[in-house]
């Protein structure tokens, strides 16, 4: 016999967006469930390098863009979760730097880009006294250098303060012992487990990234065309005891600085650099001996200070998927594509998960979807909680 279950919101997809989504769905009293087939932040979130930024990235040479005007609250949105007193409670996760900086080298044309970007988002930048440097860059660079209002978080940490909230609403789903039912409107009309329950929504939502792309082409739900911008980040591990969180900016006038650099730690505690920016958006199309060799040389140019003969090397290959642009570039803000009961959402960035959260939340309002409409409805016993992804320097 089939057994029905009902629930609010069923929400595909284990990243940062998709359980951000679910804490806010459920602290503002709606039920709501999460399947992941994988492990928790597998794919772009555990990939990210944990920046919440407010947008100086985009405003470099002054210009402030769409995507510097959606950013640039995010931050103090993120302090307040982290204090416990924003719309997702975050006490508990890691903060790996309070602080971010933007270091433009000793061109001109770099400074250039890095005054008039501080100059665009003038109250969110600060030029930094000497005597306040961090202590990687302490009587060695000659300055300038700005403070960003951005901080860095421990991506792990967060994906497990996110998934601890919410203990008894995360499942693992296995496509095999599971589908998705169409209905005669273009949306959703049921997930079947093969234990015998099918699982009724009022929104069924996909946060899922590249693969909200297969589920839409198996079960016929193409609402919207999926971009693809590859990036290809570098991965050093190192002996050097100070931390480092900065953005060096290019020579060039380009929107994304040369090298972004966030400092990590395996499992054995050794330190890691990340390495994003455009390093990695060119690194896309090098292969990893190539793009190791740019990393370094780049690193040893910016950092003379720094020995490089003993660290440890490596690459890992990112697919952001996004929803499409007629222009095949970055989405400015976040992505919600709707047919009948169905969303597929891109947050575009980590950053922007609270406001992705945010508008769905007003969509399924508008929709006169109302948390509390069904009565308690104990979940699916049969399934397994996933666990979180590893990180990616542990392959190091």
């Amino acid at each position: 016999m089939t057994e029905i279950l009902k629930t609010d919101a069923l929400i595909f997809g284990g990243g940062v967006a998709g359980l951000w989504l679910l804490n806010r769905l459920r602290n503002a009293g709606y039920q709501a469930w999460l399947f992941e087939q994988d492990r928790l932040g597998t794919g772009q979130s555990i990939a990210s390098q944990g920046m919440i930024h407010g947008g100086i990235k985009y405003a470099l040479g002054g210009k402030l863009t769409s995507a510097t005007t959606a950013i640039a609250d995010m931050p103090a949105h993120w302090k307040k979760c982290l204090a416990g007193e924003g719309d997702v409670d975050l006490r508990g996760c890691n903060l790996l730097s309070e602080n971010y900086y933007m270091w433009p080298r000793n061109s001109i044309r770099s400074r250039l880009n890095a005054f008039l970007g501080s100059k665009a988002l003038e109250a969110k930048v600060s030029a930094v006294d000497k005597s306040q440097y961090p202590d990687f860059f302490r009587d060695k660079i000659p300055g300038p250098l700005y403070k960003l209002q951005d901080i860095v978080l421990d991506v792990p940490s967060l994906l497990t303060t996110l998934s601890d909230a919410q203990p008894s609403s995360i499942f693992k789903i296995d496509w095999q012992q599971a589908s998705l039912k169409p209905d005669a409107n273009g949306g959703i009309a049921c997930l079947e487990l093969n234990s015998g329950q099918h699982i009724e929504a009022q929104q069924y939502i996909f946060c899922c990234g590249a693969g909200a792309e297969p589920l839409m082409k198996q079960f016929g739900l193409g609402i919207t065309q999926m971009q693809r911008r590859p990036l290809r980040m570098v991965m050093v591990k190192h002996t050097f005891t100070d931390p480092l969180y900065v953005h060096c900016v290019s020579d060039r006038l380009s929107m994304t600085p040369e090298v972004t650099i966030t400092s990590h730690r395996n499992s054995a505690g050794e330190p890691v650099w990340y390495l994003g920016g455009e390093l990695a958006e060119e690194g896309a199309n090098q292969t990893d001996e190539e793009l190791i060799d740019t990393a370094r040389s780049k690193l040893s140019a910016m950092f003379p200070w720094c020995d490089f003969q003993h660290a440890q090397w490596d690459t890992l290959a990112i697919d952001r998927a996004e929803q499409q642009q007629a222009d095949g570039k970055r989405p400015d803000d976040i992505s919600i594509a709707s047919q009948n009961n169905l969303m597929v959402c891109w947050p575009t960035k980590l950053t922007l998960a609270p406001n992705l959260a945010n508008q769905i939340l007003r969509q399924m309002q508008d929709k006169q979807i109302l948390g509390g409409q069904y009565a308690a409805t104990l979940p699916p016993a049969s399934l397994e909680r996933p666990l979180i992804a590893p990180t990616p320097w542990e392959q190091l």
